[in-house]
C-alpha cells in the first residue's frame, strides 16, 4: 500500500514526523479522506504551508482540505523535468541553462516574467504546453513568487522521501499491519531520542563566534545550535561582499551591495541593501528557532511511554490538549495574567498533602504537564547503542521477537525429545549386548 507521510522540520532543522496515512489508490477521493483524517487529529489545525508534488489529484484535494494554506509545489521535481520535456530542441543546453538562470537569480517578479517572455519569444516556444503550465503556476514554485511565506527551509519534498528512506530500516512489503503499528513507534522513540539529544547540545554548548557583531551574540543566545551554524554560513559571506554607503536617513543606511559570486568569470550582482540596527530587535529573533522553548509536540502520548498507561495517559493527554487550547486563547495581557493566577492557585491545592493525601504522584503530573517558555535544565538523553555495523538491516519489532522466540523454544523441545529417545533406545540396546565390547563403545558415543 502507498505510505503518505506528513513531514515537517522542527527547531533543529532536523525532520519530524507529524503523521502518516496508508492509501489504497491515488485519487482525489482518496487524498481528501487522508487529509480529513490528519486534519482531525491535529485538531483542526491546518498547515500554514504544505509542499506537494505536481500530482493533479492531490493539488485538488489541498485546495478542498487546506483552502488558507499556501500550497506550494516541489521545485526539485519541476527542474528535473527539464531534460525529459526540452531535450529534443535544437537549442536545449542554451535553453536549459537560461531557464535555470530565471528560477534561480531573478530577483524580482518582474525581471523573472520579462526574462520568460524573451526565452519564449526567442526560442519559439509559445506552443510548448509543459512550459505554458508552468508559467501559469508560476506563483506555487519560481522561489521570487513564494519567498514571502516562511517554509522553513523547504522548497522540495525531499524530506518526505527521505522520510520513506527512514522507514526502510523498520517495515517492508511482508510487514502486517500489526507490526506496522509497532514498528512505526519504533521509528518515532528514534527520532524524539535525537531531537533531546540536540536540545541538550544546544543548552550545554555552542559554536564559537566568528565576528565581533553584538547581534551574531544574540543569535548564539537564542538559537539552536543548527539554525546559527546556518546563520554563521551567512556571516561568512559578508566576506565576499563589496559595499559602498549611499546616502544616510536617519537611523537608516543604504548601501550598493555587490556580491562577488566565486567562478570561472568572476560573475557579480549589485545590490540594495537598507541597514538601520545595530542589533536585533527581540521580535525579529524567532520563537521557531529558539533552543529554550519546548514544543507542543513533546506532549504527545506514545505507546512506547511507560510512565502512564490506560485511563491515566487519557486523561494526561485531555489536559494537554485543554491547556494548549487555553494558552492560544489568552493572546492579551489581562488574560494572560488572570490564566497565570488561575494555574497558580491550581498548582498551589495540587501540591497541598492535606487536601490529596499523598503528593508524589500528583507531582509527577504536574512536572509532566508544565511546559516553559524559558531556559529549563535538561538530563543527558538515554544512552544509544555505539556506532558501527548494525546487528540486523532492519530492527524487528516486538511481535518478532516473541515469534523467534517461540521457535527457539519450541527447536530447543524437539531438539531435547529426540535426545531423549535416543539415550532410552541405546540403554536398552545396551543392555542386551553388555558383553560387546564394540557396542559398548558404540553405546558410550551417544550424545547426552
Amino acid at each position: 500500500m502507498p505510505f503518505a507521510p506528513f513531514v515537517g522540520v522542527n527547531h533543529h532543522g532536523q525532520s519530524i514526523l507529524f503523521g502518516c496515512g496508508l492509501v489504497s489508490r491515488e485519487d482525489i477521493e482518496t487524498y481528501v479522506w487522508l487529509f480529513k483524517s490528519w486534519l482531525e487529529c491535529m485538531h483542526g489545525r491546518a498547515p500554514k504551508a504544505i509542499i506537494t508534488d505536481q500530482c493533479r489529484s492531490m493539488q485538488g484535494a489541498v485546495a478542498q482540505v487546506f483552502p488558507e494554506s499556501h500550497h506550494r509545489l516541489c521545485l526539485w521535481h519541476i527542474m528535473k523535468k527539464i531534460p525529459e520535456k526540452l531535450s529534443r530542441l535544437p537549442q536545449y543546453k542554451v535553453i536549459k541553462k537560461t531557464l535555470k538562470t530565471l528560477v534561480y537569480e531573478s530577483t524580482d517578479t518582474q525581471e523573472f516574467e520579462d526574462g520568460w517572455c524573451k526565452l519564449v519569444e526567442k526560442y519559439a516556444l509559445e506552443k510548448n504546453e509543459w512550459l505554458s503550465s508552468l508559467f501559469n503556476e508560476r506563483m506555487r514554485w519560481v522561489p521570487i513568487y513564494v519567498k514571502e511565506n516562511f517554509w522553513a527551509g523547504m522548497s522540495t519534498t525531499q524530506r518526505s522521501e527521505s522520510m520513506n528512506a527512514f522507514f526502510d530500516a523498520y517495515v517492508n512489503s511482508k510487514t502486517s499491519l500489526r507490526e506496522f503499528v509497532e514498528q512505526y513507534d519504533n521509528a518515532l522513540k528514534s527520532k524524539i531520542e535525537k531531537e533531546n539529544k540536540a536540545d541538550f547540545e544546544s543548552l550545554n554548548s555552542s559554536y564559537k563566534l566568528v565576528t565581533g557583531f553584538y547581534f551574531e551574540r544574540q543569535f548564539q543566545e537564542a538559537y539552536t545550535n543548527a539554525i546559527f551554524k546556518l546563520f554563521q554560513d551567512e556571516l561568512r559571506g559578508m566576506l565576499f561582499c563589496n559595499s559602498s554607503l549611499v546616502k544616510i536617513d536617519g537611523a537608516r543606511y543604504v548601501f550598493h551591495v555587490t556580491d562577488i559570486v566565486e567562478g570561472k568569470h568572476g560573475d557579480s550582482k549589485k545590490r540594495v541593501v537598507y541597514i538601520d540596527v545595530k542589533e536585533i530587535h527581540p521580535r525579529y529573533i524567532l520563537s521557531r528557532w529558539r533552543k529554550d522553548v519546548k514544543h507542543g509536540h513533546y506532549l504527545v502520548i506514545n505507546c512506547y511511554e511507560d510512565l502512564m498507561s490506560g485511563e491515566n495517559a487519557k486523561q494526561f493527554d485531555h489536559l494537554c490538549s485543554n491547556f494548549y487550547e487555553v494558552a492560544h486563547i489568552a493572546n492579551s495581557r489581562e488574560m494572560y495574567e488572570y490564566l497565570l493566577s488561575c494555574v497558580n492557585m491550581a498548582k498551589e491545592k495540587l501540591n497541598d498533602d492535606s487536601i490529596w493525601g499523598c503528593s508524589s504522584n500528583i507531582n509527577l503530573v504536574v512536572e509532566d504537564v508544565r511546559v516553559s517558555d524559558s531556559t529549563t535544565k535538561l538530563l543527558p538523553p538515554m544512552q544509544v547503542r555505539s556506532k558501527g555495523r548494525p546487528p540486523s538491516k532492519r530492527k524487528e519489532s516486538r511481535v518478532e521477537q516473541v515469534m523467534k522466540k517461540k521457535t527457539k523454544k519450541n527447536v530447543r523441545e524437539k531438539t531435547n525429545n529426540i535426545q531423549q529417545d535416543q539415550m532410552d533406545s541405546s540403554r536398552e540396546h545396551g543392555a542386551n549386548s553388555y558383553n560387546n565390547e564394540s557396542n559398548c563403545q558404540f553405546d558410550l558415543n551417544v550424545p547426552v
